[in-house]
């Protein structure tokens, strides 16, 4: 279940550059490239050079700070929204990134700011469901998800998030028609495939067919491969957990996070015994406690082990 994309610019996934002369060649190449160390190189430099003033210096801290979130240094990226947001006070696009960056409550004061400055953005409410989501309270989350998806019908992520939030609600069946339209819509998203298997599952209907036939069209030797394996039959949890080793550290966490969390979704799948059961719980605790709060894993395992609690 991936994070929620976090869709840090209001492109949807590219930094912005502005259409107006007030603008150089690095701070437009900054605004280009993927490489989030690119980027951030290109941005400085253009920042440092004297040459922006107004709309499109605000635009290139903005920029910068996107690059610092893509590579998790958050409050760096904080610091370059709030200084676009000194230059232009009026800017949703720097709101719904700090806000992106912030990933608590104050996240929901610059989302509602960004909504309110663009009522038609999509990824705003998508972002702010998000934010709702992970806080636990999945009626405003689920509430706001439906606003994006209002607001833009083919938008994959906020049918996906909002099937998400459903499945932590326990409403597995009602969760289907999301994630069946998420992977409609992207069926190259492995943990959107696995969502919805994991859905159906959970309902009664472990749809193996469905989820061998949609794992053709992915890439299993890469995360979150092995965890297809896993529903399909073909590796095992301890295989799960060893998969996910990476030489990154904060990789490596989340990926265990997300590991362990599937892994008590598959004990619970064909729980047969206390045993199994018991088994489950502790992959929940154990995605709990790699504290990765900015995974809907680890607020899924929060949730699955209150529900078991009260059983």
């Amino acid at each position: 279940m991936r994070r929620v994309a976090i869709a840090i610019s209001l492109l949807l996934g590219q930094l912005v550059a502005p259409a107006w002369a007030q603008w150089t060649d690095e701070a437009q190449k900054c605004a280009e490239t993927p490489d989030p160390n690119q980027a951030f190189e290109l941005c400085t430099r253009a920042i440092q050079s004297g040459a922006l003033s107004g709309a499109g210096l605000a635009v290139t801290f903005n920029n910068r700070g996107n690059a610092y979130q893509s590579k998790g240094e958050y409050q760096r990226a904080i610091q370059d929204y709030d200084e676009a947001l000194r230059i232009d006070p009026d800017s949703a696009l720097a709101f719904n990134n700090r806000a992106s960056a912030f990933q608590h409550d104050r996240a929901i004061q610059d989302y509602d700011q960004a909504i309110r400055l663009d009522p038609s953005s999509a990824l705003a409410y998508n972002n702010r469901g998000r934010t709702q989501h992970l806080k636990g309270d999945y009626g405003l989350a689920v509430k706001d998800y439906g606003e994006a998806i209002d607001l833009d019908p083919d938008y994959p992520l906020a049918f996906y998030n909002r099937g998400l939030a459903r499945f932590d609600q326990g409403l597995y069946i009602a969760a289907v028609p999301d994630f069946v339209r998420a992977v409609q819509l992207d069926p190259a998203k492995p943990y959107r495939v696995i969502a919805l298997y994991l859905a159906k599952a959970r309902g009664g209907d472990p749809d193996k067919e469905m989820l061998k036939a949609s794992a053709s069209q992915l890439n299993l030797a890469q995360w979150p491969g092995p965890v297809v394996n896993l529903f399909l039959g073909q590796t095992t949890p301890q295989g799960v957990i060893n998969a996910a080793q990476d030489p990154d550290q904060r990789v490596q966490r989340e990926r265990l996070c997300e590991a362990y969390f599937y892994i008590g979704e598959y004990l619970l799948i064909d729980a047969q015994n206390a045993e199994q059961k018991a088994e489950a719980i502790r992959m929940f605790r154990a995605a709990v406690e790699t504290n990765v709060t900015s995974l809907f894993e680890y607020a899924s395992a929060k949730a699955e082990l209150k529900r078991l609690a009260q059983q």
